[in-house]
């Protein structure tokens, strides 16, 4: 009883913290894909209902001081976190909370099982604004290189001037979307469950994740192709249009398919190593 009373605490305490990263935070980083990792860490951490029964059936002692060290760092990131209205440490301090309160409550064994779910909520930890354009800079620049020199490889008249690239008679800015970063978090997110809930061996696993990215910045080139092929050919409301409805799942098809097709070679290399 006196465990179910702790975890509503905790539940009251991060309440008001969650209803400020739904309502503006995410919107305002266009971190869009973190509104989903809470609802699936949630399911994952259900779909283990029946280890996490059988261990609370085992009345395994908790983890003692260990457990409580890393609930009071927690709690001490969230204190800090909240008065300086530093959303990122305040989100982050969950982790050191939740992984405390397990080890302490329940002991070593919970946090095997559930290491993933909670790990898994790192994702929706909102980055500072600075870091985020840090990324997201390099990359619209390497993926209007990139186009260029493809499209004009194929014949295609194609310039850039900086972020501006102009094919034909049409210009296209790469503006922030252009970088994939949303759409790689968000491909990274969903690829990394994919991964978590495959049947693989642990070292295909780690191969499986290590492809998630190359693939996912394989879409978005294919994706910043299509829309300047598109805008040559049809203008540029067709190609914004394109860009803003149907883009984000040309990543998401490629990646899909590229870790589906890798683990399938994997599968096959495996059933020839056994005959």
């Amino acid at each position: 009883m006196i465990n179910y009373f702790v975890w509503l605490l905790v539940t009251a305490l991060y309440t008001p913290v969650f209803i400020q990263l739904y309502s503006t935070k995410w919107e305002a980083l266009d971190y869009t894909h973190a509104y989903f990792i809470l609802p699936i860490s949630l399911f994952l951490t259900w779909n283990k209902r029946d280890q996490i029964k059988n261990i609370l059936r085992s009345n395994e002692k908790g983890g003692g001081l260990p457990g409580l060290a890393i609930l009071s760092f927690g709690i001490l990131m969230f204190i800090l976190g909240w008065r300086q209205n530093y959303w990122l440490i305040t989100t982050l301090s969950l982790i050191p909370v939740l992984i405390g309160l397990i080890i302490y409550l329940y002991g070593r064994e919970m946090l095997k099982i559930l290491w993933f779910p909670i790990l898994y909520m790192l994702l929706l930890v909102p980055p500072p604004l600075g870091i985020l354009d840090s990324i997201t800079l390099p990359m619209r620049y390497a993926i209007s290189k990139a186009t260029v020199i493809i499209l004009k490889f194929v014949n295609y008249p194609i310039t850039r001037e900086g972020l501006l690239l102009r094919i034909g008679y049409n210009d296209i800015f790469m503006g922030q979307p252009c970088s994939g970063f949303r759409s790689l978090i968000t491909l990274l997110s969903l690829g990394m469950v994919y991964v978590y809930m495959s049947k693989s061996t642990l070292s295909k696993k780690f191969l499986l994740t290590a492809f998630i990215v190359p693939f996912a910045l394989l879409g978005n080139l294919v994706r910043v192709i299509t829309l300047c092929l598109i805008t040559y050919y049809f203008g540029e409301e067709a190609g914004q249009g394109f860009f803003h409805n149907f883009s984000g799942i040309v990543m998401f098809i490629i990646t899909i398919l590229g870790l589906i097709s890798v683990e399938s070679i994997l599968n096959m290399k495996k059933t020839e190593g056994d005959n």
